[in-house]
């Protein structure tokens, strides 16, 4: 009779954020009893096994999948204070959202993948790669109307998904797939720099040497408001700088005001203390929680696409493709159903 894969609940278990012992007070069970389950020490029944498919919401075959757990790695951003817990929670998100990627790829072409090889210490700065980065791809001067759609079309797949605290991580997948996971509840201006962030750390980090002496965050970052704001552009209007004009810089730009600010800042166009008056102005009028003038909200395309070619390219019901996955048909919908679109099918 076939096991019930220890690695599979553990992974379950941590994407539906519960501790051990939280689980095992649903399941009505000893935690002892469910750390030796983990461990593979012990068996699980039909019953018990029936009980945690219907306390961890996820159809019975999935536990029993013969599939090793490995989770996702690569840079992600967060605040400090994230809980361990919710932590776990959000790589086991990941790493079954990239499972679920991985079930379709048989079936469908993806973008080839295109993007300059960079190495930050022979090449230049990440500012430098970013300028060179609108040549590669050939995006207009100003701004990058569809970030997402640029990204993506190059070959990079984004992925959202609600991840809480933490904004987005970046990774490989099979080693050649490049993935941005982003949280899908973030504004659109974060959401953009975040995006923007996180393709700074596939190419000025992944495949790369790193010293310990680089902070690889400001490396990103300083990528990212290159690339979404470029400083020969928006450099002249950095003078005089107040919040009106913050407001109408980040009107055209699609960046936030208190990014643009810091970005002020970093290139020397303000005196520290006109940053310091902006600053408080920003927090008097309470612009650090909820800032003015509204930009349109980008969303991943590509998933959304492959998904809706399974359901009307290769006659896949939502039953059949939640299966596919191993989920229910209720997290199918919520995950994946939102857009139409449609992808150029590989006939196998």
């Amino acid at each position: 009779m076939q096991r019930l894969n220890a690695e599979i609940l553990r992974l379950a278990r941590e994407a539906r954020c519960l501790t051990q012992g939280e689980l095992a007070d649903r399941l009505g069970i000893e935690q002892g009893t469910l750390s030796k389950i983990e461990k593979n020490i012990l068996s699980v029944d039909e019953p018990l096994a029936g009980k945690i498919s219907e306390v961890l919401e996820f159809p019975l075959p999935f536990f029993y999948q013969d599939k090793k757990v490995i989770p996702v790695e690569g840079h992600y951003r967060r605040k400090i204070s994230t809980p361990v817990k919710k932590l776990k929670q959000y790589t086991a998100q990941m790493t079954l959202a990239e499972w679920h990627f991985l079930a379709m790829t048989d079936e469908i072409e993806l973008p080839e993948t295109k993007l300059p090889q960079w190495d930050v210490t022979e090449d230049g700065s990440p500012a430098l790669c970013a300028r060179h980065l609108r040549e590669f791809w050939r995006i207009p001067k100003g701004r990058v109307t569809n970030l997402v759609k640029w990204i993506e079309d190059h070959g990079v797949v984004i992925i959202a998904l609600d991840l809480g605290e933490m904004d987005g991580f970046s990774t490989y997948i099979n080693g050649n797939i490049p993935v941005i996971f982003v949280n899908r509840e973030l504004p659109p201006d974060r959401f953009r720099l975040t995006v923007a962030h996180e393709l700074g750390h596939i190419i000025l980090h992944f495949g790369h040497k790193v010293g310990p002496d680089r902070d690889l965050e400001e490396e990103a970052y300083a990528f990212a408001m290159e690339l979404l704001a470029p400083e020969s552009s928006i450099s002249p209007y950095f003078t005089k700088l107040s919040i009106e004009k913050l407001a109408d810089l980040k009107s055209y730009w699609y960046v936030s005001m208190q990014a643009l600010l810091k970005y002020s800042n970093t290139l020397g166009m303000v005196t520290s203390n006109q940053y310091r008056y902006l600053w408080m102005q920003i927090g008097s009028l309470g612009y650090r929680k909820n800032e003015p003038v509204s930009i349109p909200k980008e969303s991943p395309g590509l998933i959304m696409e492959m998904v809706e070619a399974f359901l009307s390219d290769l006659g896949y019901s939502k039953e059949e493709l939640a299966s596919l996955f191993h989920i229910n048909v209720s997290e199918l919908e919520t995950l994946y159903l939102n857009t139409k679109g449609k992808l150029k099918i590989v006939r196998k």
